[in-house]
């Protein structure tokens, strides 16, 4: 019976700290005092929620960490140091009344912790706005990033995850080597970082927030002291956009599967820790979970298509109210009804199209998985081959046929929407929604791409896809970046709906306790 290697061995010790560290969390909850949410406006606040999170489309895990941000934001512009000192409190009411956190379950000592959270960094935005030196935009972003992660972790433990990034990080460093993939210039220090930005990016899903947090706190750096946070987050910004980091990502991301199943079982299994030492046990389990996943990823897909049709529909809504029937009446003198239709049940139905093209993996992937979670734990060093690495590579010759192939499709479809009517304004609407359609579909794919190590084989089906969709994803992909800037339907959602709304409920929520006061002086 082989026995665990070095780094098992350092993950198990590791578990065992974050159970005992959880553990002592548990019971300290159990016996504090608790923070009990009564007041108008739970059902409006969920609804809103759900509205607002469809709109966003954004992965699940990072929900509650928006929710605090844009809490954060609305509190920090008003500019009021008397509600930033009590926020602690008003973030329960909007947590417990939008379903992120049960009723009862936040401690005083929690939102104490929140409030202070909230003071210094109120404090430390202060400063920054005083230093001509920082732009208002990135300094507002850095604060509410740092702030909105260490609200949402002193809401939620994550000891398991930080075992899980040492495990993940000290077996990568050994089957990647720093030579394998960095240029001479690139210093170990910028390495080792790269490489924990990576294991962020495609194996946690974190955002640019976790990530910068997470390393403020690997590397010691302290908020309350301006000019090493400054510095450092600028360190951050550069490093996020460094060739050296995408280049790991992509390697962390081809490779990852295997440790992705990990990380599932360590949230799912309560024996996880027990069945390591054992290796026919532990590998038994873990092909029992990897089949668990292929299910539960088809279940994923069917969830994120619905929510993708959901933000296409509200956007669409948006878009149509705002551009296209304004220009049909201007135009046109009434509704041209074919295009408007077209726009807006068309990109739906494409995306519940290209998720029935999408299969699971098969038993020679299971097979991989297998073995390379055998190699990670119980095997000897082992160093992925330059293959693994890079990927392939094609000539130019390639690039030059996609290129022909991608314009001869966008001209195909721009015929066609001319043969139906389409008119410049119309074309442009459809081929930005069958483009987020197409690139909302391609991340559905990649949720399938994240539990393989043996690629499937494309078959008639899917080879047509690809090269109808591929160009349209490039587009979809290039849209959503710039989108994510500057994400017009939230911020409409958030100035036209959430700071109204919440801004009535917190008075009708102070108005009814005033009453509750005068009720008890009577």
């Amino acid at each position: 019976m082989a026995a665990l290697n070095a780094i098992g061995q350092r993950l198990v010790a590791d578990l065992k700290r974050a159970a005992s560290d959880d553990d002592d969390f548990r019971r300290h909850v159990a016996h504090a005092e608790k923070v009990n949410v009564v007041g108008a406006g739970g059902a409006l606040t969920a609804a809103y929620e759900q509205l607002r999170n469809a709109a966003e489309n954004t992965e699940e895990h990072l929900l509650l960490q928006n929710a605090i941000r844009r809490f954060f934001k609305q509190v920090f512009i008003t500019r009021d140091e008397s509600l930033v000192a009590s926020s602690g409190n008003e973030l329960a009411v909007e947590l417990t009344f939008a379903g992120y956190v049960p009723n009862d379950s936040l401690t005083k000592s929690q939102l104490d912790k929140i409030s202070q959270l909230a003071t210094d960094h109120y404090h430390l935005y202060e400063q920054l706005l005083k230093r001509r030196s920082v732009a208002l935009d990135a300094s507002f972003g850095w604060v509410l990033d740092t702030l909105s992660v260490k609200v949402e972790g002193a809401v939620n433990h994550h000891q398991r995850d930080a075992a899980f990034i040492t495990f993940a990080y000290e077996y990568l460093q050994t089957v990647v080597p720093r030579e394998s993939v960095a240029s001479k210039k690139d210093d170990a220090a910028e390495y080792g970082a790269a490489l924990f930005v990576a294991i962020h990016r495609a194996l946690l899903k974190s955002n640019t927030a976790v990530i910068r947090t997470t390393l403020m706190q690997r590397y010691g750096v302290d908020a309350k002291d301006a000019e090493s946070y400054v510095q450092f987050n600028r360190q951050v910004d550069s490093l996020l956009k460094a060739p050296l980091a995408d280049k790991l990502y992509r390697v962390v991301d081809r490779q990852g599967a295997p440790l992705r199943i990990m990380r599932r079982m360590m949230d799912d299994q309560a024996d996880f820790v027990n069945w390591l030492p054992r290796r026919e046990v532990f590998l038994e389990k873990f092909e029992q979970q990897v089949n668990s996943e292929y299910v539960q990823i088809g279940r994923r897909i069917n969830r994120a298509i619905v929510r993708s049709v959901i933000f296409l529909i509200i956007t669409k809504f948006i878009i149509g109210i705002a551009v296209e029937v304004p220009y049909d009446f201007w135009a046109h003198g009434q509704i041209i009804w074919v295009p408007l239709l077209v726009n807006l049940v068309f990109p739906p139905l494409y995306m519940v199209a290209l998720r029935l093209t999408h299969t699971l993996p098969g038993y020679a992937n299971t097979t991989a998985l297998v073995d390379r979670a055998d190699a990670m734990l119980y095997g000897e060093r082992t160093v992925l081959v330059k293959k693994q690495l890079t990927g392939r590579r094609y000539g130019p010759i390639f690039s030059a046929l996609y290129a022909v192939f991608s314009l001869a499709i966008f001209g195909g479809v721009l015929w066609l929407l001319l043969m139906l009517g389409f008119s410049l304004v119309h074309i442009t609407i459809f081929f930005v929604f069958i483009s987020a359609a197409s690139f909302l579909g391609f991340r559905l794919s990649r949720l399938i791409r994240e539990l393989e190590l043996v690629r499937g084989s494309s078959n008639g089906l899917t080879f047509l896809r690809d090269v109808i969709y591929l160009p349209f994803v490039v587009v979809g992909q290039w849209m959503n970046e710039k989108y994510s800037q500057v994400n017009i339907v939230a911020t409409v959602l958030d100035m036209v709906i959430e700071l109204p709304l919440k801004t009535v409920l917190r008075l009708v929520r102070q108005w009814g306790a005033f009453i509750d006061d005068r009720k008890d002086r009577i």
